[in-house]
């Protein structure tokens, strides 16, 4: 993959709160995440409080077909992936937020989140990890 190559994605979420006219309960809809970033964790060297980071592990497999790449260039690199064999990336988390877990690993693997690639990919287990930074003495 051309690592060289700046990828973008904007996502566009819509938040609903809802209301009813006799109750005064709400409820707010979590933002959905479909950008995944590689869950590299680096403890600060000067935290005030103890920070704890989420990441998921998601193993999935890629079916027959070409992926579509979000760089053109790419297009060569990501289908060269192997097919039909579990693989696994580690993504950071939100664990405030509902994951697209597809979104997330297609954007990972720098595919474009279409349909067609949601298709090719089947998740087979996602596992869950946090890593705790202490508060600095």
């Amino acid at each position: 993959m051309n690592t060289k190559t700046l990828k973008t994605l904007t996502v566009a979420v819509s938040l609903g709160i809802g209301m009813g006219a006799s109750s005064t309960a709400q409820s707010a809809v979590p933002q959905v995440e479909a950008v995944g970033r590689g869950a590299i964790t680096t403890c600060p060297a000067i935290a005030n409080t103890a920070q704890v980071y989420h990441s998921d592990k998601i193993v999935f497999m890629i079916g027959n077909g070409n992926l579509q790449p979000l760089v053109a260039a790419d297009f060569a690199a990501l289908n060269a992936m192997p097919r039909l064999t579990e693989l696994d990336i580690k993504i950071r988390d939100n664990p405030k937020a509902v994951a697209n877990l597809k979104a997330k690993l297609l954007f990972f693997l720098g595919a474009a989140n279409t349909a067609e690639n949601r298709s090719l990919i089947k998740i087979v287990n996602v596992l869950y990890a946090t890593a705790v930074c202490p508060k600095a003495p």
